[in-house]
């Protein structure tokens, strides 16, 4: 079992790539769009012997998260429905993350059309979402389905997308993503027993 990366954008896809001996890295392409594109295009590929973990950045939805931060997904709340992932192969990567000095905590992810900010950041907070992103949903309908969903707090109400402090906070949370990368490639054996695990094993709505 081979271990990819699928990451949005090119800035998260480079990280991953300095930080991997082997793993393969893909770029699927930023927004909901490009991410379905993708999805479909793997879903009619052979993909039986690759585990895929989607990895890139995000934001939070409340201050409790900070600028390089992760959250590994436990489910994946988009336009239609909610989508589990990880089950207990996102226990597994909290403790490995966690055990190499990353800040990590489990739990929802939403994947919104648009970026998110001000008061829509509060409505998602209050139904239990811990960070957004644009594209994961739509990875999620690959088949088989990735294995586990990661993102890197770039941006949270006190620290907004657009603020002169963005260029420190894209390069803190990079830097975080290379560990992560990093850190999963070495249990790229370990990761691949989760592989026949399915999701429904998740545990909804909890952090950890």
């Amino acid at each position: 079992m081979s271990l990819e990366f699928w990451c949005p954008l090119r800035l998260e896809a480079s990280a991953a790539r300095r930080a991997v001996r082997a793993a393969g890295v893909a770029r699927t392409g930023g927004g909901p769009r490009r991410a379905a594109a993708f999805s479909g295009r793997r879903a009619a590929a052979d993909q039986a012997h690759t585990c895929a973990v989607v990895l890139g950045l995000g934001g939070a939805v409340s201050d409790a998260l900070a600028p390089g931060d992760a959250v590994v997904a436990d489910v994946v709340r988009g336009p239609v429905d909610d989508r589990p992932v990880g089950g207990p192969a996102a226990e597994a990567i909290l403790s490995w993350l966690r055990a190499a000095g990353v800040e990590a905590v489990r739990g929802p992810v939403r994947s919104v059309a648009r970026p998110v900010y001000g008061s829509r950041r509060h409505s998602l907070a209050a139904e239990g979402t811990l960070a957004v992103d644009m594209e994961s949903w739509w990875l999620l309908a690959a088949e088989p389905r990735p294995l586990a969903v990661v993102r890197v707090v770039c941006d949270a109400p006190g620290a907004e997308l657009v603020s002169l402090s963005l260029p420190w906070r894209v390069r803190r949370s990079l830097a975080v993503l290379s560990r992560i990368a990093a850190t999963l490639e070495d249990r790229e054996a370990l990761l691949g027993q989760y592989s026949h695990i399915g999701p429904e094993y998740a545990a909804f709505g909890g952090t950890s």
